[in-house]
């Protein structure tokens, strides 16, 4: 259960990358779009949820979600590693980001399912 998957959701410059990294029973989660960097970093356990962000960063509207559904689902530690950055990104940019995100969390989950399935 060592390999990481990678998954690509959207088009375009408003796509979403994951990079799902089992650690043990834990998860580690590469999320990155556009001119990628570490914008927040966002910690889940079993539901409760730590997070940095630095100064004038907006990545937690993407890291805080998807850790805590991951760990709240898997009863897990989960870490988001979160940074999407887009010049003048527009309105209609921003509900793209968010629509793939959203689509996005529901695939990640079911890979963590089907990852530890084949554990079993």
């Amino acid at each position: 259960m060592s390999e990481r998957v990678k998954l690509i959701q959207g088009t375009g410059p408003t796509a979403l990358h994951y990079e799902i990294i089992p650690v043990g029973n834990d998860w580690l989660i590469l999320l990155t779009g556009g001119d990628a960097h570490i914008g927040c970093t966002a910690i889940g356990d079993d539901g409760r949820l730590s997070s940095y962000t630095p100064q004038s960063h907006k990545d937690d509207a993407l890291a805080i979600p998807l850790a805590k559904k991951v760990s709240e689902t898997f009863h897990c530690v989960c870490t988001v590693v979160a940074g999407f950055h887009l010049d003048d990104i527009t309105r209609e940019e921003i509900a793209e980001v968010i629509a793939n995100a959203d689509i996005g969390m529901v695939q990640v989950l079911k890979t963590i399912k089907e990852k530890m399935n084949q554990k079993e």
